[in-house]
């Protein structure tokens, strides 16, 4: 009875502070909308092949390509038909990875061509000329996967400000020059989809992190606000899917640990791979993995920040990097554009 009346409390509060037909309509919507949205995300979580689109003959533009997450993703791509462009900043490794790729597709029957083009992402004009160059050798990109990305697992005042600098470069800025060499053939052909990897750490803070989780959540609310222009645009052919993983068991985050491994476990990198072509395939919006992590929003939008930060420090949250090694750093200096420890 208490939740009826705090419905209607509600509902009489949007009317008075709003107009009654425009909170109809909006009752309206929900009523008809909220159950098929929410059964078609039940069922694409059960049965996600019935809900596949064909990516054969896509170009799909991918950075960090060279290995990890990266060359996984672009392995199931390339075996389902889709044309490849590899992005990344080590050409032997890059080679190796187009190689790996090639093989993957001819195996599973596939004639897909696998392009690699080596490039610095942190620099501007490098990376444009890196995607024009993938237009000439592969045509307009068709699906775009920012990828790539760097952590340093430092605390805020360990770091230095060069690693902190490129970690947003490499992690966020890099997103907007990808993008704007893509999206305007996207728009013009009303067909395209832009995918985001972003992290879990970006819809909470973890000490060790700081600027990795900025980096992060600048890239899931780039990724929400494209999402958003393309609706009012009337693009409802551009497609955007932002992906936020718990740790990926790479190189990456070596070292990193989680608490309760049966409820928030380390994700394996073929599951992760696997779980983000066929969110793509299903154009689905948002891929949150595991389950457990779609507590984090939900937390930080009901309670206290109090109440919100005893939780994460109860999932492990605040000692997940402890033990954090990654991969090998070079010798400081770090100038904007020096290898850091990458994706």
């Amino acid at each position: 009875m208490l939740l009826y009346a705090a419905l209607g409390a509600v509902v009489l509060f949007f009317c008075v502070t709003t107009s009654p037909q425009a909170v109809a309509r909006l009752l309206l919507h929900l009523a008809v909308w909220l159950p098929y949205h929410c059964g078609r995300h039940v069922a694409s979580f059960l049965a996600p092949s019935f809900f596949w689109k064909s990516v054969q003959g896509e170009v799909v533009v991918l950075t960090g390509g060279a290995g990890g997450i990266g060359k996984l993703i672009a392995t199931k791509f390339a075996a389902a038909g889709a044309t490849l462009v590899l992005l990344d900043k080590s050409a032997e490794l890059l080679d190796e990875a187009r190689k790996a790729v090639e093989a993957a597709a001819r195996r599973a029957g596939s004639t897909a061509a696998v392009h690699a083009i080596c490039v610095d992402l942190s620099n501007r004009e490098a990376t444009y000329a890196a995607m024009a160059q993938a237009a000439e050798a592969a045509g307009p990109c068709t699906i775009l996967v920012n990828n790539a990305g760097i952590v340093t697992g430092k605390k805020l005042l360990d770091g230095s400000d060069s690693l902190q600098e490129l970690t947003m470069a490499v992690n966020a800025t890099a997103h907007f020059w990808t993008v704007k060499a893509t999206l305007p053939q996207m728009m013009a052909a009303d067909h395209g989809h832009i995918v985001t990897i972003a992290s879990s750490a970006g819809l909470s803070g973890t000490p060790g992190l700081a600027d990795y989780c900025a980096s992060k959540a600048a890239a899931v609310y780039f990724d929400e606000s494209i999402r958003l222009e393309m609706r009012k645009l009337g693009k409802r052919g551009v497609k955007t899917t932002c992906v936020c993983p718990f740790f990926i068991k790479t190189g990456m985050f070596e070292g990193v640990q989680t608490r309760w491994p049966k409820l928030l476990p380390l994700l394996e990198p073929e599951y992760a791979a696997s779980k983000i072509v066929s969110a793509v395939r299903c154009d689905q919006p948002m891929l949150i993995m595991p389950l457990v992590v779609h507590l984090a929003p939900l937390l930080k939008g009901i309670f206290p920040p109090a109440i919100t930060d005893y939780c994460l420090e109860w999932f492990g949250v605040l000692d997940a990097m402890d033990e954090f090694r990654g991969r090998a750093a070079p010798p400081p200096p770090y100038p904007v554009g020096a290898k850091g420890k990458a994706a």
